[in-house]
């Protein structure tokens, strides 16, 4: 299963929501979340791109 959380664009600088396997500390981009990080209520409506093309990889292996 998969949420999302808000974090610092892989080049830094912008908020993001990123996309993130409940067993992992990290991204499906790669970027280290913290627990303690950027609240969930930030308001952005912008997404991680990396994150969102891995994650329809993942979608598509899965339906084969």
């Amino acid at each position: 299963m998969y949420e999302m959380k808000v974090g610092l664009a892989s080049g830094g600088g912008e908020l993001v929501w990123h996309v993130v396997s409940r067993q992992h500390d990290s991204s499906l981009c790669g970027i280290v979340l913290l627990a303690a990080g950027t609240p969930a209520t930030h308001n952005t409506d912008r997404h991680c791109a990396p994150c969102m093309v891995r994650l329809q990889e993942l979608m598509d292996a899965a339906r084969d």
